[in-house]
């Protein structure tokens, strides 16, 4: 067995266990550590990897699944809505502007957007359960009727569509997805533990998808031999399970831990994290590009002086 090679699935799958649900961003770590990372396969690698975190959200949310389907099924119409611009929005993102994906920049740029959302959003909006006690008790004392907090049973279509657009949004690598739904969720008066559950709920369907998306991509790249040929049974193959299993049961711990941190509304904390990734991660991409930065700045003094002069001749020709 090739150990280098387990050591580096093995740092990839913890990476995406945790990241996948905390809101650091999978696809944006991912993307850094991919450059330092040279792996065969990784197209399989990458959907092994996203099986065994779609299986911890099943197990963990088992019984509110089962729940969904028995008695509450209006949340399946909320991911169904919700899906609908996140699908929309990730596949205009992959047509159109399909570098933004694999960009460095945008991925340094992105984290530290979601660590500004967790400092702001997070830190402001979100309510623990004795928060929204003595809430009550201050807008009942004031004479007022408290704002309604929103759980499964009063969470509108037009919550979900914007909670969709949110999750859309993600798409862009650093950018977290689950960072994104749950504060769009706290913002529309979602309890904590709600607005966790609807964003993994709503983040089956887009895992999966997106899983037979790039099977699908992949199959047209290749065909179907070649796609085949990765299934065969190899020691890379075999690393690439245990890579799989293994973010499967980090996910899972990742998700319990999650839980626990917006119960003490202690998620905002995560965003310090982000903001030293994405300083580093833009100064390795401007290290780069050292030598463009001159001819960059020099642009960007050109296209100010331009634009002051445009501004000038305008109020004096008034």
């Amino acid at each position: 067995m090739d150990l280098l090679l387990a050591f580096r699935v093995m740092i990839l799958a913890i990476i995406q266990g945790v990241a996948e649900f905390l809101p650091i961003s999978s696809s944006g770590h991912l993307l850094v550590l991919g450059r330092l990372f040279q792996l065969p396969d990784v197209f399989l690698l990458t959907i092994l990897l996203h099986l065994g975190t779609l299986m911890s959200v099943i197990v963990f949310f088992y019984r509110d699944i089962c729940d969904v389907f028995a008695y509450n099924r209006r949340v399946i119409w909320l991911v169904i809505v919700g899906s609908i611009p996140t699908v929309a929005i990730a596949f205009s993102v992959m047509k159109y502007f399909p570098h933004l994906e694999s960009s460095r920049a945008v991925t340094g740029v992105c984290f530290l957007v979601t660590g500004f959302l967790l400092l702001t959003l997070m830190r402001n909006h979100s309510r623990t359960e004795t928060e929204e006690y003595y809430e009550k008790i201050a807008y009942e004392e004031e004479g007022y009727e408290p704002p309604v907090t929103k759980t499964s049973e009063n969470t509108s279509t037009w919550d979900a569509f914007i909670i969709g657009i949110a999750q859309g949004i993600a798409v862009l690598p650093g950018l977290s997805r689950s960072g994104s739904t749950i504060s769009a969720g706290v913002m529309r008066r979602f309890n904590n533990e709600w607005s966790a559950k609807f964003s993994f709920l709503l983040s089956i369907p887009v895992i999966a998808g997106g899983a037979a998306l790039e099977i699908y991509k992949e199959y047209k790249e290749v065909g179907a031999d070649d796609i085949a040929s990765m299934f065969k049974m190899n020691p890379t193959l075999l690393v690439y399970i245990a890579g799989m299993l293994i973010s499967f049961l980090v996910g899972w711990i990742s998700l319990f831990y999650l839980m626990q941190m917006l119960k003490a509304g202690k998620l905002h904390r995560f965003a310090y994290w982000l903001f030293i990734i994405g300083i580093v991660t833009l100064l390795w991409t401007a290290s780069d590009h050292r030598e463009e930065i001159p001819g960059l700045i020099e642009n960007g003094r050109l296209w100010i002086q331009h634009a002051v002069e445009q501004v000038s001749a305008y109020f004096n020709k008034s």
